[in-house]
């Protein structure tokens, strides 16, 4: 297992209830047997051995494209966009950046010139544009390190205190300060009968077990994240 340590494991199932995507869909876009172009990228945990599996910065990298479809860009134009983008910034997981956008046909790279002004590059066609474009928010939620990878997501936009981390739990969503699962906490709270039983059997606060259940109902619900 130390090959898979600090990188996130999810099943297409549990990518599905943290970035509603669904299962098929997400196997559609990268499992090889399931695509009849090819995968959009080869997952993570695949080069190790683990088959149906995703890592964080899959994840993250499925919900960004998920984001540029909710634009209506074809995933032709998202394929296309991502080989571009790879080789112009020579790294894998490419759409998790800030400067991409979209009019809802093509995937643009806003980029600074030389002399100061900004510009609107055609991933595809490599050449700028001057078109009205529509900012997907790819980075929101999302902590980076000093080489621009990203370490950490918030998926609650309404709790700060519940963190994607793939350095905890394998990557499922924790609440802090305690860097419990929130599914554990749950499921002590329906067992124990309270959050105040909950949090005494874990030995935790009785508000990360509220933040915990709450999260999960909302998840549950499909009520938040994407």
């Amino acid at each position: 297992m130390t090959a898979f340590t600090n990188i996130g494991l999810y099943s297409p199932k549990q990518a599905e209830r943290l970035i509603g995507v669904e299962a098929d869909k997400i196997r559609r876009w990268l499992m090889p047997a399931r695509s009849t172009k090819g995968p959009l990228w080869e997952p993570e945990p695949q080069a190790l051995g683990a088959e149906d599996t995703l890592s964080f910065k899959d994840l993250l990298e499925l919900r960004a494209v998920a984001k540029f479809r909710s634009h209506n860009v074809s995933l032709s134009v998202i394929r296309e966009a991502l080989h571009a983008l790879s080789e112009l910034l020579q790294r894998d997981y490419p759409l998790i950046n800030p400067q991409l956008c979209t009019d809802g046909q093509k995937v643009f790279l806003k980029a600074l010139e030389e002399n100061g002004e900004t510009a609107v590059i055609d991933l595809v066609k490599r050449q700028n544009a001057f078109e009205d474009v529509i900012v997907p928010s790819l980075r929101a939620g999302i902590e980076f390190n000093a080489e621009g990878d990203p370490v950490r997501w918030h998926p609650d936009p309404e709790d700060p205190s519940i963190v994607i981390d793939p350095r905890f739990a394998f990557g499922k969503p924790i609440v802090l300060p305690s860097h419990m699962p929130t599914s554990t906490l749950a499921q002590a709270a329906e067992v124990e009968g309270s959050a105040e039983d909950a949090a005494r059997a874990y030995d935790v606060t009785q508000e990360e077990v509220e933040r915990a259940v709450k999260f999960e109902e909302r998840i549950l619900s499909g009520a938040l994240l994407h």
